[in-house]
């Protein structure tokens, strides 16, 4: 993905996880929620521009999709990288003040649970809602997978949505723990791949 993309593609992120039970959760306004996903998505694919990579899916020209994925030994981020996305999710959150402590609690819940040892780790997979069930995820999914089982690295992700659970099995994915950060909140899992053998 190019830098220039960077805002299109996070557009195209914030449309993908509109009806996410996280961010509906976190942000009930939907006008807000629009706004604060596109925010927090720009400061993910700016951090993967430099520190990882991001791929995006096209349909004649116009993006309908992205995987953001950060390679072994880039996740967690240090602390001038965690004060920079920081800093860019800060400018949308006076749309929705509430949403920012709530989002550190899960942020929270969902760093402890991140495994330690070297991995691939899938960020942020998003299709444009009129584009979904046509293959454009699992395509993201290829741009790293071959690698990481050429390389033998395990790769690893979070959905909070339960159907995703089968979706990422069909690409070897197995679900590992059920994460709940908030009492009233809704749950994430988390999955795991292991490489491929003799590739």
């Amino acid at each position: 993905m190019e830098y220039a993309q960077v805002r299109v593609t996070a557009e195209v992120l914030a449309r993908a996880f509109a009806d996410s039970p996280i961010t509906t959760y976190l942000v009930p306004k939907e006008r807000a929620r629009t706004i604060t996903m596109r925010g927090f998505f720009i400061s993910g694919l700016l951090d993967a521009h430099k520190h990882g990579e991001s791929w995006v899916a096209t349909v004649d020209g116009a993006i309908v999709g992205a995987g953001v994925w950060l390679p072994p030994g880039a996740y967690p981020p240090g602390a001038g990288r965690q004060l920079r996305q920081f800093l860019h999710i800060l400018t949308v959150a006076p749309v929705a003040p509430g949403a920012l402590f709530k989002s550190l609690r899960y942020l929270r819940a969902v760093e402890a649970a991140h495994p330690k040892v070297d991995h691939w780790y899938l960020a942020t997979l998003g299709v444009d809602p009129p584009h979904q069930g046509k293959g454009y995820g699992g395509r993201l999914l290829d741009a790293v997978l071959p690698r990481a089982d050429e390389g033998g690295m395990p790769t690893y992700l979070e959905t909070d949505k339960e159907r995703n659970l089968a979706y990422y099995a069909r690409y070897r994915f197995t679900r590992t723990e059920e994460l709940s950060p908030a009492a009233d909140g809704p749950p994430t899992w988390t999955m795991w791949r292991d490489p491929v053998d003799g590739i």
